[in-house]
C-alpha cells in the first residue's frame, strides 16, 4: 500500500512493516504519477480514508489470555481527591464520584503483599490520585516497604513512578523523590494562557506560573520530571495552538524533552462538553499531530538531545518500524493485563480510570471473602481489547499502533472496547507522517543508521516514567 504526508509518498506493508520511499513524480495529463520501481504500486490503496479490512496476522486471534507471572505496573491511588478542578477531569474532581479519602498504609502494605503473591515481579509501582502528594507520607512509607519486600523475597526492586500536578512542593518531597528514584510525569496543557483556563485551583486562583516554578526546582534537585502530560482540546484549536507549539513551551521554558499529550474527543458520555474535541475539527487536529511525529522523528537525528523536545508517542512508534516485533501485544491497552490498579480502600480495577465503577471490579486486596483478582472478571476484561474484537480496528491497517485507552474508550463511548472511527483515523494520520519520514530517511544511509542509537540516547536522556 501506500502512505502519503503532505506532498511525498512511501510504500508500507501493514504485515511486516517493511516500508521505503517512493520515486520520484512524474506528470501524466497534468496528474502526478509515480515513475521506476514506484510506478508498481499506483494501484495500491492510500493510507488516507482507506476502508479496506485489512487481514490481521495469522494466528492471532487464536492466542489465548493467561495471567502472566511478571505486572508491568501496579498502580496505588494513594489520594481519592485532589486540590484542582479541572474541567474536563473524568476522575470527576479527582474524586471519582466517591467520599474523599486517603490510602492508608495498612491498605497500601497489604497491596504489595497480596501482589507479591500473585506476581513473581512488578516492573513498576505508580503513585496516583486525585493528587497523589496530597499523601506524601503514606507515599514515602510504601516505597520503603516496597523495596523492603522485594529485597527480602529476592526479587528485583520495582521502580517508583508519579503522576503529579506540580503543585506541591517541599524539601521533604524533594527529598522522597531522589531517595527512593521516583520518575515523575507533571500535568500541563501549556502556557499559562492555556493552561490557566482548563487546570483550576480549586480557589480559583491561576497555578501555572507556580508549577512551573516547582518544575524548575525539581529539575534542578532531581532532574525530574521526566515528561509532561496535557490534554488536547478545543481550547487549543480555538486559539491556534498547536502540539509543536506545547512542544517549544515546555522546552524552551521549563527544560523538559518529552511530552505525552492525547486528545479529549466528545463522546456519548461528554456530548455536551465545550473543550471536547468534534468530528468537524480532526482534519485540522490530525495535521497538527502529524506534523508534530514528523519533526519529532527529523529531529532526533539532526540536533543533540539536550535540545529536542519529541512527542512521547513518536519514541514507540519508532520503535515498532524500525525493530519490527514478531510477536506484537495482543491487547490495544495494558489494563487488567500489564497495568492493574488498587483504589484507596484496597478494591482492585483493571486501570485507575474505573475506580469507583462496580462494573468494573475484579478483587480486593484487603476484603477476606474476596480473591485479589478474579479470574473470570479479569479474562472479561481484556478479551474486549484484542484488536480483531474491534470493528474499527479489524479494518485499519494501522491497528499495530493503536495503543488505545480502554477507560477513554469507556468514558468517550460507554464501552471499553469500543474505537471511534475518527480516533483510528486520527492514528492512520500519525503513522503514516512516521513511514514517510522514516522512509526517506533511508535516503541517507548515515542518518538512518545513527536513528536507533539517537533514539536511546535520547531515551537514556529524559529518564521518564513509561505509560
Amino acid at each position: 500500500m501506500i502512505v502519503s504526508y503532505q506532498d511525498r509518498r512511501a510504500s508500507f506493508d501493514p504485515g511486516t512493516l517493511a516500508f521505503e520511499p517512493l520515486a520520484a513524480f512524474e506528470m501524466v495529463n497534468g496528474v502526478g504519477e509515480p515513475s521506476g520501481t514506484a510506478a508498481l504500486l499506483r494501484d495500491a490503496p492510500t493510507a488516507v480514508g482507506n476502508a479496506r479490512a485489512f487481514e490481521l496476522p495469522g494466528g492471532r486471534a487464536q492466542r489465548q489470555w493467561k495471567r502472566g507471572r511478571w505486572l508491568d505496573r501496579l498502580v496505588l491511588n494513594v489520594a481519592n481527591y485532589c486540590n484542582l478542578d479541572c474541567v474536563y477531569c473524568y476522575a470527576q474532581g479527582g474524586d471519582y464520584g466517591g467520599p474523599h479519602e486517603r490510602m492508608t498504609f495498612e491498605v497500601g502494605r497489604s497491596a504489595f503483599r497480596k501482589f507479591y503473591d500473585t506476581y513473581d515481579e512488578i516492573s513498576r509501582v505508580m503513585f496516583f490520585g486525585g493528587e497523589p502528594l496530597l499523601n506524601a507520607d503514606v507515599i514515602e512509607r510504601l516505597c520503603e516497604f516496597g523495596w523492603q519486600t522485594a529485597d527480602e523475597l529476592g526479587r528485583a526492586r520495582p521502580t517508583y513512578t508519579m503522576i503529579t500536578n506540580g503543585t506541591i512542593l517541599s524539601p521533604r518531597i524533594i527529598d522522597l523523590i531522589k531517595r527512593y528514584q521516583l520518575k515523575m510525569t507533571v500535568s500541563l496543557d501549556g502556557p499559562p494562557e492555556i493552561n490557566d483556563k482548563l487546570r483550576i485551583a480549586r480557589t480559583g486562583q491561576p497555578i501555572t506560573r507556580r508549577v512551573e516554578e516547582n518544575i524548575r526546582i525539581l529539575q534542578h534537585e532531581t532532574g525530574q520530571p521526566g515528561q509532561i502530560e496535557g490534554t488536547y482540546t478545543r481550547l487549543h484549536v480555538e486559539q491556534g495552538v498547536k502540539v509543536t507549539d506545547v512542544m517549544d513551551y515546555i522546552r524552551d521554558e521549563l527544560g523538559i524533552h518529552l511530552l505525552h499529550m492525547p486528545i479529549n474527543v466528545l463522546g456519548k458520555s461528554n456530548r455536551h462538553d465545550p473543550l471536547a474535541i468534534r468530528p468537524e475539527d480532526f482534519d485540522l487536529v490530525n495535521s497538527y499531530y502529524s506534523a508534530a511525529v514528523s519533526r519529532s522523528i527529523r529531529d532526533v537525528v539532526t540536533k543533540p538531545v539536550d535540545e529536542l523536545c519529541l512527542l512521547s508517542a513518536v519514541v514507540e512508534m519508532v520503535d515498532t518500524l524500525v525493530h519490527p516485533s514478531d510477536h506484537p501485544s495482543i491487547f490495544i491497552c495494558p489494563a487488567g493485563n500489564g497495568t492493574i490498579a488498587v483504589d484507596s480502600d484496597g478494591t482492585v480495577y483493571p486501570c485507575f480510570m474505573f475506580y469507583r465503577n462496580s462494573k468494573f471490579r475484579l478483587g480486593s486486596v484487603v476484603r477476606r471473602d474476596a480473591k485479589v483478582l478474579e479470574d473470570v472478571a479479569q479474562k472479561a476484561f481484556v478479551e474486549g481489547l484484542r484488536p480483531e474484537a474491534i470493528p474499527s480496528l479489524a479494518k485499519s491497517w494501522a491497528w499495530r499502533f493503536l495503543q488505545g485507552c480502554a477507560g477513554g474508550n469507556y468514558f468517550k463511548n460507554e464501552d471499553h472496547g469500543v474505537v471511534a472511527e475518527d480516533e483510528v483515523r486520527f492514528v492512520e494520520a500519525m503513522v503514516s507522517a512516521a513511514v514517510v519520514e522514516l522512509a526517506h530517511l533511508k535516503s541517507d544511509d548515515l542518518q538512518w543508521k545513527y536513528l536507533p542509537m539517537a533514539l536511546n540516547l535520547f531515551k537514556l536522556f529524559v529518564d521518564a516514567p513509561r505509560e
